[in-house]
């Protein structure tokens, strides 16, 4: 019987808000407006079962880099090489320790595709990168 009651109210709240409305806000306006305390779970139950959806949330926007400097593609996106050492590609890697997270740079070299430098820190800094690169340098 409270079911239907709580099915009725819900309908209600979500066609006041002319749909726009999901789980959470319609959870809310339950509490704030009839004073009744519902559980999320029951609420998305029941308007699963009458069909009723909000609107999706946002998705983020990307940022607009047409009036900042960016740096410039020295490669046109061929990361190939016609000699060892001529173009190095590096990317950072993240990955799940016991302590928490550690970090590791890899540089390659696209040529052979072999590692010619790596290093690991539990921080992803510039020193990451700077020891990498001497490193490789160093060879």
């Amino acid at each position: 019987m409270r079911r239907l009651i709580v099915a009725d109210t819900i309908t209600e709240i979500h066609q006041r808000s002319r749909g726009t409305y999901g789980r959470r806000r319609v959870r809310a306006a339950l509490l704030a407006d009839y004073e009744t305390n519902v559980n999320h779970k029951l609420v998305n139950k029941i308007m699963a079962e009458y069909g009723l959806y909000g609107l999706p949330r946002p998705g983020r926007r990307k940022p607009n880099l047409s009036g900042i400097d960016t740096p410039a593609d020295l490669v046109n996106r061929r990361f190939t090489a016609t000699m060892p050492n001529q173009l190095w590609c590096t990317d950072i890697s993240e990955h799940p320790a016991r302590d928490g997270k550690v970090y590791c740079c890899a540089i390659l070299d696209c040529f052979s595709r072999m590692i010619v430098a790596r290093t690991f820190s539990t921080t992803a800094d510039t020193a990451l990168v700077n020891n990498a690169v001497n490193m490789a340098v160093g060879k």
